[in-house]
């Protein structure tokens, strides 16, 4: 168990990425509150591999030597190498009911994906029969396998491995965004966000990562430090932690701060780059 000082974590798009890109602005923020006593993480919707290509050569700088990584909207928690300390998995009747409901709404979806449990493996995607897999092959096939089978081989293919988080990627005329589901049939979250639909199981979130975090690390919540910016990032905003950022100044930022609990708390930041500016002055 490691054991520091304060916490930080961060979302990683919207928060202290701006086009898939850390911002130097937020880098300098960083290894300031690092300096400070702060061990530094993230929390995801990502699954590992896509994490790292994220953070890029920024990886070692934003994740602490000691400090675990929240991945796929608080499902799994995992070392910085990506060896799994903790998850939650779909059991046999949400993977049959999340590739039921992708067959029911199949003309909104181009295609979706899984990461298994090793690290290292690649993608799994699943490409709509109507969809030109080649196109999908030629831009996901450097970090995927792609395919396409029926639904019921989907079925059978999902259950053989441990699975998570599916995110599928939507039509490009579907235009919802910021939109939390919840299904009744099973226990199972539709996330609408970034232009994808992603799916997890309604037993785990980021606050329940963080609760995660507050016990490896022992460090209370009224130590850490936590910033976000989009819907999948409330419950981790909602709770009492020493300082809640709250990034951006969009469209959407109205409809995060609407699910917020005592907003008059919560440090707004319009963008990563200021973000990084307030951590350099902590």
């Amino acid at each position: 168990m490691a054991q520091g000082h304060k916490l930080a974590v961060f979302d990683i798009d919207g928060t202290i990425a701006v086009k898939g890109e850390i911002l130097p602005s937020v880098i300098e923020g960083i290894r300031h509150i690092q300096s400070k006593g702060y061990l530094t993480t993230v929390s995801t919707g990502r699954a590992y591999l896509r994490m790292r290509k994220a953070l890029g050569k920024d990886f070692e700088t934003v994740i602490s030597p000691e400090a675990l990584i929240s991945l796929e909207h608080g499902t799994k928690m995992v070392h910085r190498d990506g060896r799994i300390v903790q998850a939650d998995y779909f059991g046999k009747g949400e993977v049959e009911h999340i590739v039921d409901f992708i067959q029911a709404n199949i003309a909104m979806v181009r295609y979706f994906w899984y990461a298994l449990p090793d690290p290292e493996a690649p993608y799994e995607f699943w490409v709509s029969p109507d969809e030109d897999i080649e196109a999908v092959r030629e831009k996901r096939g450097s970090y995927g396998n792609v395919f396409t089978c029926s639904y019921d081989e989907l079925k059978e293919r999902m259950l053989r491995h441990e699975i998570s988080h599916v995110a599928a990627k939507l039509q490009d005329y579907i235009a919802t965004e910021n939109l939390k589901l919840r299904f009744t049939r099973s226990s199972i979250d539709v996330l609408f966000l970034d232009g994808l639909m992603q799916i997890v199981g309604n037993l785990s979130d980021k606050s329940k990562a963080i609760e995660y975090l507050e016990k490896f690390h022992e460090v209370k919540v009224e130590d850490m430090l936590i910033a976000g910016n989009a819907i999948n990032d409330v419950d981790m905003l909602n709770l009492k932690a020493g300082k809640r950022i709250l990034v951006g100044n969009d469209e959407f930022t109205p409809i995060v701060l609407g699910h917020l609990k005592d907003v008059d708390e919560v440090i707004r930041v319009d963008s990563p780059d200021k973000l990084g500016e307030y951590l350099q002055g902590m």
